[in-house]
C-alpha cells in the first residue's frame, strides 16, 4: 500500500513543480494580489500553469459562480483576472497538500500511511471549499455591514438635503465622513461621478456592489425619486430612514434570539456538570 501511495505523491509531486517552473511567467500576475486574501502567494504559477490544461480549465456552474462573485467584489473590469487566480490559489493548494502528504504517507506503513494519505486528501479538500468560497463569504459581510449602515446614511442625507444640500453633495459628505466598508462603496460612486458617469448610473452601481436586496430597494426608488425631478426627495429620504431603521430594529432584535438559542446548548450542559458534580459529592457522603 504504501508503495502505491509513494508513487501517487510522486506523481502529484512532479507534476506540481513541472506546473511551477511552466507557470513562472505568470510571477508579475501573482505580485499585486493581497496577501491577506492571497497567502503564500508565491507557488500560485503553478496553479496558472494548470489552468491550460482542459480538465482544470475553470468553466461550467463553477466558473459561472466564481465570475459571478469576483465581479460583485472587484469589479467587472478585474473581474476575469480575480477569478482565475483564486482558481489558480485552489489548484495549488490542492496539489501541494496531496503531494506532499502523500509523500509523507510513503514514508510509513500500515494505518499510519493510510492515515496520512487521508489526511491529505481532507487537506485538498478543504483548500477546495475554503478557498472557493471565500469571495462569497466576503460578499456575505459586506451584505450584512450595508444593510446595518444603510439607516443611518439615509438619516445623514435626509438633514442635508432638508438643510438646501444636493443630492450629489448630501451623497459625497456622507461618504466621505465616515470609514467602513458601506462607506467605501459610496466614495466608489463618488469617484465613479467625478470619472463622468451619471449620477443615476452610479448610484446604481453602488446598489449592486452592496449585494444587499434592501440597498437595491432603497436605490431603485432613490433613482426613481430622481429621475422624477427630486421634487420630494428630502420627505422621500425621511420616510425611507423610518422604515429601514424599523428593520433594522427587527434584524437585531432576531440576531438576539438567535444568540440566545444558541445559548441554550452550552448552558444545558453546564447544568448538566454541575448536577452529576452534585449527585457524586451527595452519593460521596452517603458512603456509597
Amino acid at each position: 500500500m504504501n508503495t502505491v501511495i509513494l508513487a501517487i505523491g510522486t506523481l502529484f509531486s512532479v507534476f506540481f513543480a513541472a506546473m511551477l517552473f511552466k507557470g513562472s511567467s505568470s510571477d508579475y500576475m501573482i505580485e499585486p494580489l493581497d496577501d491577506d486574501a492571497f497567502p503564500l502567494k508565491f507557488f500560485y504559477s503553478a496553479g496558472f500553469a494548470a489552468q491550460e490544461i482542459k480538465i482544470f480549465r475553470l468553466r461550467g456552474k463553477l466558473g459561472s459562480k466564481l465570475r459571478e462573485d469576483t465581479t460583485l467584489y472587484y469589479g467587472k473590469k478585474f473581474s476575469e483576472f480575480y477569478a482565475r487566480a483564486i482558481w489558480a490559489q485552489t489548484l495549488s493548494f490542492a496539489l501541494l497538500s496531496i503531494s506532499l502528504l502523500f509523500l509523507v504517507a510513503g514514508l510509513f506503513e500500515g494505518d499510519t500511511c493510510v492515515f496520512f494519505a487521508l489526511v491529505g486528501v481532507v487537506a485538498a479538500a478543504l483548500a477546495v471549499y475554503y478557498f472557493l468560497g471565500y469571495t462569497a463569504n466576503k460578499l456575505k459581510t459586506r451584505r450584512e455591514e450595508c444593510e446595518i449602515e444603510l439607516p443611518n446614511a439615509i438619516s445623514k442625507m435626509a438633514l442635508l438635503v432638508n438643510s438646501g444640500a444636493t443630492m450629489h453633495d448630501a451623497w459625497k459628505i456622507v461618504a466621505y465622513g465616515k470609514e467602513g466598508t458601506f462607506y467605501g462603496l459610496m466614495q466608489n460612486a463618488c469617484e465613479a461621478m467625478d470619472n463622468g458617469q451619471t449620477e443615476i448610473e452610479a448610484i446604481y452601481g453602488f446598489g449592486v456592489a452592496s449585494n444587499s436586496q434592501n440597498v437595491k430597494k432603497f436605490v431603485t426608488a432613490l433613482i426613481q425619486s430622481i429621475e422624477r425631478g427630486g421634487g420630494e426627495l428630502s420627505s422621500f429620504l425621511a420616510n425611507q430612514s423610518s422604515e429601514l431603521w424599523g428593520q433594522n430594529r427587527q434584524r437585531l432584535l432576531q440576531k438576539g434570539e438567535q444568540a440566545a438559542s444558541a445559548l441554550l446548548m452550552p448552558i444545558a450542559l453546564m447544568f448538566a456538570g454541575v448536577m452529576l458534580i452534585v449527585l457524586a459529592s451527595a452519593l460521596q457522603s452517603f458512603g456509597f
